[in-house]
């Protein structure tokens, strides 16, 4: 259900269907960029460094949701396909599953990622957050 359930909300953020692995869960690639054409050598090692990363983003580990967004926000190098609102929402995920309180650079990093966004793509966001975070909490359970 979980993987049903990231599955149907990357398709809506994205407006694509996502690429998905064998088990279900959107796959890594559906993600990264295409190095070959970045110019950016450090590419293809970023996107094997975080490859770990995303079945405990996933799983909702902060440090790797964090990791995330950022790179949907920046590229990572051209590793990332940028994608603001999946940044956002994964801004919105980390407040809301994160410390408490919620440590300023969280609050700084949501500031700056959503704020960005218009008022179409913050409410797509949230309901991408929140339905992220409705999946995150089932598989914990």
């Amino acid at each position: 259900m979980r993987a049903l359930l990231i599955a149907l909300v990357l398709m809506v953020s994205t407006g694509n269907p996502p690429a998905v692995a064998a088990d279900g869960v959107p796959a890594y690639a559906d993600l990264l960029a295409d190095c070959a054409a970045s110019s950016d050598t450090a590419c293809p090692g970023q996107q094997k460094a975080l490859a770990a990363q995303w079945p405990k983003a996933l799983a909702g580990s902060v440090p790797s949701l964090r990791n995330f967004a950022f790179c949907l926000a920046d590229g990572c190098y051209g590793a990332f396909r940028v994608d603001p609102v999946r940044a956002c929402a994964l801004r919105i995920v980390v407040a809301a599953i994160g410390d408490r309180p919620i440590p300023a650079e969280d609050r700084d990093n949501f500031d700056h990622d959503c704020s960005r966004l218009g008022a179409d793509d913050q409410q797509a966001a949230k309901l991408t957050a929140r339905d992220l975070v409705r999946a995150i909490r089932q598989a914990a359970r």
